[in-house]
C-alpha cells in the first residue's frame, strides 16, 4: 500500500484520534466531515449526544496525551475538573455505597470542550514528523471509489471523488460500510444487537456559591431488575454541573420540568434531587435514545478489500451509560498505529481485528449488565451470563469495602485491565471472604472522603484480615 494519502470519514472522536495517527504514517491526511466545525467549544448537530454526561476514562485519557501531548493542560487552563475516582465520588452501586477509596481520575468537561481542544491541536502547526491534516467541511461521502474489488478513495456526491491509498470509516452509528462493502460484491457483517432500550434526559445547572458536600461529582446507578434508573452529576467548565437522568426499559429521562425532577427523585438515593432542587438551570432539558450496544463483526469477514477500515461506533457502539465508547476509540488509535508499523500485506485485516480486541473487554462490561434489565431485546440469555452476572454482584460489593478489589474493578471499567483480571485468586480469596463475613444488609451511611493514608491503610488491613 501507497503512504502518499489517507482519507478519514467522519469528525467524531474516533476521527479525529485516527487522523493524528495517520499523520505520522502518510504524506497528506484529509478529515471529511458532513456538518461543520465551529471555531468556539460549542455543541454541533454531529454529536448529538454530546449534551449528556461524558467520560474520558483512565486508558483513554493517557492515550489522548500521548497523541497530543499537554493536551490536559490546555483542558485545566479552559476549565476541566480533576475529579478522583471514587475519592471524589458519591458512588452509589448496586450493593449499596462505595468507600471512597483513591484509585484513579478523570477530567470531568464538556464534550464539546474535549473536542474542540482535539480539533485544535489535529489542524494546528502539525509536530515534527507528522503530516498536516486538512479538513473538508459540509461534505457528505456517498460511497467508496472502487479499484475492482479494492478501494481507491471516496464519492463525494455532487462534489466527485476523492482519491486515497486508505479509507478509514468513523461515522459512528450510522455507518453506511456495510453497503458500501456490499457495492463491491462483499457479503454484510454479521452483527449484534443487545438494546436496554436505555434513554437520557440532560441539563445544565449552576453550581451553587458556598456548595461544598465534601464531593464532586455524583453517580447513583440503578439496580436491575429491581430498579431501572441512573443519575449522573458531574463539574464542568465554568462552574457548572452537567446531570444527565436515565432509564433503561422506556421508563425514559423526562424532558418536562417538573417531570425531571420528579424522576431525579425516584433515583434510589435522593442526594441527587437534593443537589440540584433549589440549583439554577443554565440549559433546556435535552432528550437522548440511540443507546444500543450494536456490534458489526468486520473482523469474522473472509474476504475484505484493500484500501479500507472501519473505526470507532462504526464498528462496535456501546451503550453510553458506561462511558467507554472514547476510550476504546482511543485503544483502536494505537492498534491503528501497530497495524500500519508491521510490515507486509493484510494490514487491513490486522486492524480489523485490533478494532475487536480493542472493543471486547467493554462490550463484556456493558452487554453483560444490560442483560440485567428483563426489557432488554437482545438474544436469550445464557446460563454463563447469569453465572457471571452473580459472581461481578459479589465483586461489587466486595469492592464497596475492599481497596485492592476496588482498584481491579475501576480498572476494568477504565480499560486498564481486562475484565478476566476480575477471576484473579487474589480478588476470588477476597470475594469469597467477604460473602462469607458479610453481615445482614442495613443501610449504609453516605462516606466521607478519606484521606489518601487512611485510606491505603484502611485497604491494607482489610488485606491482612482477609
Amino acid at each position: 500500500m501507497k503512504r502518499e494519502h489517507a482519507v478519514v470519514v467522519g469528525g467524531s472522536m474516533a476521527g479525529l484520534l485516527a487522523a493524528r495517527v495517520l499523520s505520522a504514517h502518510f504524506d497528506r491526511v484529509t478529515l471529511i466531515e458532513r456538518d461543520r466545525f465551529p471555531a468556539e467549544p460549542v455543541f454541533r448537530a454531529g454529536v448529538p449526544q454530546a449534551r449528556h454526561v461524558h467520560v474520558l476514562w483512565t486508558r483513554g485519557r493517557e492515550v489522548v496525551e500521548v497523541l497530543f501531548p499537554g493536551l490536559e493542560d490546555t483542558l485545566r487552563a479552559a476549565g476541566a475538573v480533576d475529579v478522583g475516582v471514587p475519592a471524589d465520588v458519591l458512588w452509589l452501586t448496586s450493593a449499596g455505597w462505595r468507600r471512597r477509596f483513591d484509585v484513579t481520575g478523570l477530567l470531568s468537561c464538556s464534550r464539546p470542550l474535549l473536542d474542540w481542544a482535539v480539533r485544535r491541536r489535529l489542524t494546528g502547526s502539525p509536530d515534527a514528523g507528522r503530516a498536516p491534516v486538512d479538513v473538508l467541511e459540509g461534505r457528505h461521502v456517498t460511497g467508496l471509489l472502487p479499484r475492482g474489488r479494492d478501494v481507491a478513495g471516496v464519492v463525494l456526491g455532487s462534489d466527485g471523488e476523492l482519491r486515497a491509498d486508505l479509507v478509514v470509516d468513523a461515522t459512528g452509528r450510522g455507518s453506511q460500510a456495510p453497503s458500501w462493502l456490499a457495492a463491491l460484491g462483499y457479503p454484510e457483517p454479521p452483527e449484534t444487537r443487545v438494546d436496554p432500550l436505555l434513554g437520557y434526559a440532560s441539563r445544565c445547572y449552576a453550581i451553587p456559591p458556598g456548595f461544598d458536600p465534601g464531593w464532586k461529582a455524583l453517580y447513583i446507578q440503578a439496580d436491575p431488575p429491581a430498579t431501572r434508573r441512573t443519575g449522573g452529576l458531574f463539574p464542568q467548565e465554568d462552574g457548572r454541573w452537567l446531570c444527565s437522568l436515565s432509564g433503561a426499559g422506556r421508563d425514559y429521562g423526562p424532558t418536562g420540568e417538573n417531570a425531571f425532577l420528579d424522576f431525579a427523585r425516584g433515583l434510589r438515593s435522593p442526594v441527587l434531587y437534593e443537589a440540584i432542587r433549589d440549583a439554577e438551570p443554565l440549559t433546556p432539558i435535552t432528550a437522548f435514545r440511540r443507546t444500543a450496544n450494536h456490534r458489526r463483526h468486520y473482523e469474522r469477514l473472509r474476504a475484505w478489500p484493500r484500501g479500507f477500515v472501519v473505526t470507532g461506533d462504526a464498528a462496535c457502539a456501546f451503550n453510553p451509560i458506561y462511558g467507554q465508547g472514547m476510550s476504546v476509540a482511543a485503544v483502536a488509535a494505537l492498534a491503528l498505529d501497530r497495524s500500519l508499523r508491521e510490515p507486509g500485506p493484510g494490514f487491513e485485516r490486522r486492524f480489523q481485528r485490533g478494532v475487536a480486541r480493542s472493543a471486547a473487554g467493554a462490550w463484556l462490561v456493558a452487554t453483560g449488565e444490560d442483560l440485567r434489565y428483563r426489557e432488554t431485546e437482545a438474544a436469550h440469555v445464557r446460563l454463563r451470563t447469569r453465572v457471571i452476572n452473580a459472581y461481578v454482584d459479589e465483586v461489587v460489593a466486595t469492592a464497596n469495602v475492599d481497596r485492592h478489589v476496588c482498584e481491579r474493578l475501576v480498572h476494568v471499567l477504565a480499560l486498564m485491565t481486562a475484565p478476566t483480571s476480575l477471576f484473579a485468586p487474589t480478588v476470588l480469596a477476597r470475594v469469597v471472604a467477604n460473602r462469607v463475613r458479610r453481615p445482614a444488609p442495613v443501610p449504609m451511611p453516605i462516606p466521607s472522603r478519606p484521606s489518601h493514608d487512611r485510606d491505603a491503610e484502611a485497604g491494607d488491613r482489610a488485606g491482612r484480615d482477609r
